[in-house]
């Protein structure tokens, strides 16, 4: 994985968007205490390991509700780089995570919207099972803090190895041992559980022989009733079939009756239709008879019918021009009364145009005069606004001075203050020394305390348990006497050093206080310069407004003149504005009145017109009368042809329905005559005695088969009880054998579950020799490198401990100076995160404390050489780094706010 970037918004000190670009290889992150360098690593962090070292709210800008990281990453996704931008908010819920598609040239979004998923996906990048590996790894591999790096190593060799357990994955065994610590003895009463059950079910499976013979008598019982009642049915389905035999022939001669009377109603119901058609018939002639009668009359009805609609069509079309005409003469009075009117207002037109021009000079004197006196209204306005500013510019200045007062004097008092106090720095540094030499004298005295009492405790002449050579009683006493002693000094040592560690801690309590008024220093030095700024301005904007008041006050002083000039003006005003309305209201008025005139001319011509044509349409009202009477002579012939028409239609129809009708009876008639033939040759056919005896019969066989039924029935339900019995037996039986397999290899698992649990915790501390001895040999190169000293020796026991071998003296991690503990805990760092750390980036936070300027180049050289790791970013206030790492970024925190100055 490679860190491309990060972008923090209201974070901590940072408060407009930042970007921070990293690089590969060596990266130093530079800038004072406090100018927000570490803020950088504390978000990367949060943001791709879900860890910050202190409350949410803490993280987000003071003034701020909230604040955003966004860490763009590269991971290697096996065919190529693949780029993402992971966000995530404090002070609210707001996560993301977008991929970017090279293609397209745009970020798209992963829809991941809850810590949860960001965890998951987190984490399934990274190959690491849950939240707690991913918080883990970052804490105390890639990214551990400033505060740990040293105080991992000082701790007590059971804290100590917790620690390092835990991270080194060690004490994975510890846990598997305590997890199948129970294995055994739940194995151990799964038997007796299991032997339990098997007695159960051996007492259940004894009655199966018993059921099962009961089952083979009941099978073959329902067998001989199954024969039987197969027998029945055969006799009863030759029975039945002579029966229906019979039946088919009774109900043939039922069929054959109701024919014969359908066949008769058929002929009475055709020969009543004939007497109809017959009927029909005779009134089709005589109505035929009367439409020849009235022929010649219909025609000349309907040829004066035609010729009445076309004198109508004439008519009608004379009536609207007639129409039209009315509507004209209207239109054109209506054209006429409107030409009067528009005459008028155009007189008034004209004369309103006249009253504009004698006017128009004094109304443009009266807008001058008006205009100029609103202007001098607003200036009296602005003055009296002005003198309230001035005012407020007084107050504002007195409050400014009283605060750039009291904010010198408390620069004052902490230069003062800081000048007379120690360096909290050194006094930290000093405290620390005090722990280690503690800690040191502390184990020391456990150690001395466990000789001593294997000394009292050994029997005479014993070999010494310390030394293992001989002792006699002297030197057992004289031995314990020098133990004694030490430990008395040890504990005296540890006294004195516990005082001055007290009186160093008291010392940085006041330190401390004063460090936190130091760090405001250069606010309350730049508020000062504020305040001292925001005077000048005041008095400047002072300055100006008394100028601009003066100005202004000149002319308020010709007020009253102009008023009385524009009052006078008041009349022509108003007569300008009353005859400008006036031009306005009648300006289309000439016009409107050539467009009316206009219209009057061409009415006039299409009057004329309309009469013209009215002409033309001549005596269409007298021939209508003359076409009325021919109708009226010819309007009898006219209904009766049109009444006896239908009727006489139908002649040719209803004679052939005649000759139809006379057919079919003659057909059904026949048809009579054939199916009385067969009714008689059927009731020879049907023996009414047998068909009786044979019904008998087959009621006595199916009362029979439902009996043997019955019977076979209430056989079929017992056997399916002991069927069902035998089958849950047998189940049982299996069960009880499956039982005895399981109890086997239940004794077979509790042998290797207690051999299992007895290596696995065996294996913890071998695997902890083995890894504490690689990881030493690669931590002792990186020392040699730092420290630049060849004849120097670094070794990491398996209790954690780090030891310095110098010529023939070795020295425990307590009793190391300064630069070497921060020599050695970062080879044991460096060695470490090889090892462990498949994310080849790293962040090491002040690493260079106590190291001279040699052994931060041989530092900045070892770490080049590195090659497990993509990306190592060092962060530093020693600007001694930027000539020695590959890249560098500055950081510096004017005005309360940080900000990267250059990369």
């Amino acid at each position: 994985m490679k860190i491309l970037e990060v972008t923090l918004e209201n974070i901590k000190s940072y408060e407009d968007r930042t970007t921070i670009r990293l690089q590969g290889g060596v990266t130093a992150i530079l800038g004072e205490n406090g100018s927000g360098k570490s803020t950088i690593q504390e978000a990367i962090g949060f943001a791709l390991f879900d860890s910050l070292p202190f409350n949410n709210k803490e993280f987000v800008r003071e003034g701020a509700s909230s604040g955003t990281v966004e860490v763009t990453i590269e991971l290697d996704e096996g065919d190529g780089g693949q780029k993402y931008r992971v966000t995530r908010s404090a002070g609210y819920s707001k996560y993301g995570v977008a991929r970017y598609d090279s293609e397209s040239d745009e970020w798209v979004n992963q829809d991941i919207d809850s810590k949860k998923a960001l965890v998951r996906w987190l984490c399934t990048r990274f190959d690491l099972e849950d939240n707690d590996e991913l918080k883990s790894l970052w804490e105390s591999c890639i990214g551990v803090p400033q505060t740990r790096f040293l105080s991992d190593f000082a701790q007590r060799p059971g804290a100590r190895t917790t620690t390092f357990d835990e991270l080194l994955n060690i004490d994975a065994y510890e846990e598997s041992w305590n997890t199948l610590k129970g294995v055994p003895d739940h194995i151990q009463a799964e038997r007796r559980r299991v032997r339990e059950e098997i007695r159960e079910l051996t007492g259940e499976v004894q009655s199966l022989p018993e059921e099962r013979e009961e089952k083979r008598r009941l099978e073959e019982e329902i067998e001989r009733l199954v024969g039987e009642i197969s027998s029945v049915k055969s006799d009863l389905e030759e029975a039945e079939s002579r029966h229906d035999e019979l039946n088919d022939i009774k109900e043939r001669i039922s069929e054959i009756e109701r024919e014969i009377e359908q066949k008769e109603q058929a002929i009475s119901a055709k020969e009543s239709s004939l007497e109809t058609a017959q009927s029909e018939l005779e009134t089709a002639k005589e109505a035929s008879d009367k439409c020849d009668a009235a022929r010649e009359g219909r025609e000349r009805y309907l040829e004066a019918k035609n010729r009445q609609e076309e004198l109508e069509d004439q008519r009608e079309k004379l009536s609207t021009l007639r129409d039209q005409r009315q509507e004209k003469e209207a239109e054109l009075g209506r054209l006429r009364t409107r030409k009067e009117t528009l005459q008028e207002q155009v007189e008034k037109h004209d004369r309103a145009k006249e009253n504009l021009e004698e006017h128009e000079e004094q109304k443009k004197r009266y807008e001058e005069l008006d205009d100029r006196i609103s202007e001098i209204e607003s200036a009296q306005e602005t003055v009296e606004r002005l003198r309230d500013e001035i005012v407020s510019l007084d107050n504002e200045a007195r409050d400014g001075l009283a605060d750039l007062r009291e904010t010198v004097e408390t620069i004052n008092e902490i230069e003062a203050e800081a000048a007379e106090v120690a360096d909290a720095a050194e006094l930290r540094s000093k405290i620390g020394d005090k722990k280690a030499e503690i800690t040191s004298l502390e184990s020391e005295e456990e150690d001395l305390r466990e000789k001593l009492e294997r000394l009292r405790d050994a029997e005479a002449d014993a070999p010494c348990p310390t030394c293992g050579k001989p002792m006699d009683v002297e030197h057992r006493t004289e031995t314990i006497e020098k133990r004694e002693e030490r430990l008395e000094e040890v504990r005296a040592k540890q006294q004195n050093l516990r005082d001055d560690l007290s009186a160093l801690e008291d010392g940085l309590a006041d330190a401390e206080q004063i460090e936190k008024r130091v760090a405001k220093l250069d606010m309350y030095r730049s508020r000062a310069s504020d305040l001292r700024e925001d005077l000048r301005e005041h008095s400047e904007e002072r300055k100006d407004l008394r100028e601009e008041v003066s100005s202004l006050t000149d002319e308020i002083d010709e007020l009253p003149d102009l008023e009385a000039e524009r009052d006078s003006l008041e009349d022509a005003k108003e007569a300008y504005q009353t005859a400008n309305v006036q031009v306005k209201e009648y300006a289309d008025a000439p016009d409107e009145l050539a467009d009316v005139e206009e219209s009057i001319e061409s009415v006039e011509a299409e009057m004329e017109q309309i009469d013209e044509e009215i002409e033309a349409f001549g005596d269409v009202e007298d021939e209508i009368e003359s076409v009325k009477e021919t109708l009226d002579e010819n309007e009898d012939d006219y209904q009766q042809f049109e009444r006896n028409e239908q009727a006489a239609d139908k002649l040719e129809t209803r004679e052939e329905a005649v000759d139809e009708i006379e057919g079919e009876i003659e057909e059904l008639e026949e048809e009579h005559q054939q199916l009385t033939e067969d009714l008689e040759d059927a009731n020879e056919a049907f023996d009414q005695e047998e068909f009786d005896t044979l019904s008998k019969e087959i009621d006595d066989l199916d009362g029979r088969i439902h009996t043997l039924s019955g019977q076979k029935s209430e056989k079929e339900n017992t056997l399916e009880g002991v069927a069902d019995k035998v089958a849950k037996l047998e189940d049982k039986l299996e069960e009880r054998e499956e039982k005895v397999e399981t109890l086997r290899e239940l004794a077979a698992d509790e042998k290797f579950a207690t051999w299992v649990r007895e290596n696995v915790r065996e294996a913890g501390p071998k695997m902890r020799d083995v890894i504490t001895d690689r990881i030493g040999k690669r931590a002792d190169t990186i020392f040699r490198s730092i420290r630049g000293r060849k004849a120097e020796q670094l070794e990491w026991t398996s209790d954690y401990d780090i030891v310095v071998v110098d010529a023939d003296v070795r020295k425990s991690f307590s009793t190391l100076s300064g630069g070497e503990k921060m020599a050695a805990a970062l080879a044991v760092r460096l060695a470490i995160l090889e090892q462990i750390s498949g994310l080849s980036i790293a962040f090491l936070d002040e690493p260079t404390a106590n190291l001279d300027r040699d052994k931060k180049a041989n530092l900045v050289a070892q770490l080049n050489k590195l090659d497990a790791f993509e990306q190592l970013t060092v962060i530093s206030h020693d600007s001694t780094f930027d000539s020695m790492t590959d890249y560098s970024i500055t950081v510096e925190k004017p005005d309360q706010t940080s900000q990267v100055m250059g990369d």
